[in-house]
């Protein structure tokens, strides 16, 4: 009996939902990454971090998602979901038990936390996505969106959560990572025995076994290149702008639990929006309007409206740059996967998946870029300059879907 053989028959008996497991793992990993952005303000409040070093720490975390991203995605194509996948679990504990030693004030602890921590979200997300996809056996096309929503619910909730415990109960520095570690052993039993969905080796039809690419060839086509990644950054550009960046332009009494809130705004909109965005994806989108193309309109708006919540100091108008931040991040974040499930074949997706969310991750550092440019220009210089970076950046877009229609 070969490995696809027994693939098949596995799925046979997958139940609709059996993807739970795997969307509940990739929320409390979300969680775990994402926890950190009100801890900026305690680190700043508590240990008088400069802003530029609290906001790289928030950013560092990509130098271990994105190679993680990388070597994972394809590694979970060749080896399985589940091999990738339960490690990842683990190392997202080992981050928050590294980040809760931060209570020493150690900055170097707290950078290598958010490096461990972004590793373990980096091997999750590939092969969760498309675990996630490959368990979706009911609902196919369901797959991206339960992936986005699972994993955007678990940063969302995370920064909300670690808000308020942080701004109301006491060992701010430690007992939000003690609710993540929690949320861990809660889930890790059910996941562990989830059926596992990607054969180990795919042999084509003259008996040869398919050799599978770190980056697969149409990552470096011209398609990939303007209907992705001309945009790609902005995914996570635009919503960490949201909570890492925008709460600490307003005055506010409770600044802990505001970045809390304003972060569960942003994320809980692209969590709301991306099911209207795949309704549209799937049944009203031209080729000449892509999805992307009302992402980055989104975001247009939301450096807008962020500009102008500097300039008046309005608490409310705070709420909604969030809100319209966040509806981009959602309705980009259903544009790229369904556009790379589209160009992947069936024996790199892990792998294709694994770039998207590397480009898109190269976004956590816009925090730590403004951080350092704003004190010289201004913040509402930068945020106005990003959205002309945002209309630059739908010209190729439509071109490219301009080409497609003809």
């Amino acid at each position: 009996m070969t490995a696809n053989t027994k693939i098949d028959e596995r799925a046979g008996h997958i139940g609709p939902h059996t993807w739970l497991r795997v969307g509940f793992t990739m929320f409390v990993i979300g969680f775990g990454a994402n926890l950190f952005a009100p801890m900026l303000q305690v680190y700043r409040q508590y240990d008088n971090m400069s802003n530029s070093s609290v906001t790289l720490m928030y950013g560092v975390y990509a130098a271990g998602l994105v190679p993680a991203l990388l070597v994972c995605g394809p590694l979970s194509d060749r080896y399985g979901r589940r091999a990738i996948l339960r490690p990842a679990i683990l190392m997202s504990a080992l981050g928050s038990l590294i980040l809760m030693m931060g209570v020493t004030g150690s900055e170097m602890i707290l950078f290598f936390g958010r490096f461990v921590a972004g590793f373990a979200v980096g091997m999750a997300m590939a092969s969760g996505a498309a675990w996630i996809k490959q368990l979706s056996v009911h609902r196919p096309v369901a797959g991206p969106r339960r992936a986005t929503i699972s994993v955007s619910a678990g940063f969302g909730g995370g920064p909300f959560i670690a808000g308020l415990v942080a701004e109301f109960l006491p060992w701010e520095h430690v007992l939000p990572y003690v609710v993540h570690l929690t949320l861990v052993a809660l889930v890790l039993p059910w996941m562990w025995r989830t059926p596992e969905t990607q054969p180990r080796e795919v042999v084509r039809d003259d008996g040869a076994v398919v050799k599978r690419r770190l980056v697969p060839r149409v990552a470096f086509t011209s398609k990939f290149l303007w209907a992705v990644a001309a945009w790609a950054p902005w995914v996570f550009g635009t919503v960490s702008v949201a909570f890492a960046t925008m709460p600490t332009q307003v005055e506010v009494s409770r600044p802990i639990v505001f970045i809390g809130a304003i972060a569960v705004v942003a994320l809980g909109t692209g969590v709301a929006i991306q099911p209207a965005a795949a309704k549209f994806l799937e049944r009203t989108t031209p080729q000449w309007m892509p999805l992307s193309l009302l992402g980055l309109g989104a975001a247009c708006l939301g450096m807008l409206s962020g500009a102008a919540t500097v300039y008046l100091q309005w608490i409310p108008l705070a709420f909604l740059t969030a809100m319209l931040l966040g509806a981009s991040y959602g309705v980009m974040m259903v544009a790229g996967l369904s556009e790379v499930e589209i160009l992947a074949g069936k024996d790199d997706l892990g792998a294709l998946i694994g770039v998207f969310y590397a480009l898109t991750y190269i976004g956590f550092f816009v925090p730590f870029v403004l951080s350092l440019v704003a004190p010289i220009v201004g913040m509402i210089t930068c945020l106005l300059f990003g959205a002309v970076v945002c209309v630059v950046s739908m010209v190729p877009v439509a071109r490219a879907a301009a080409k497609a229609v003809h």
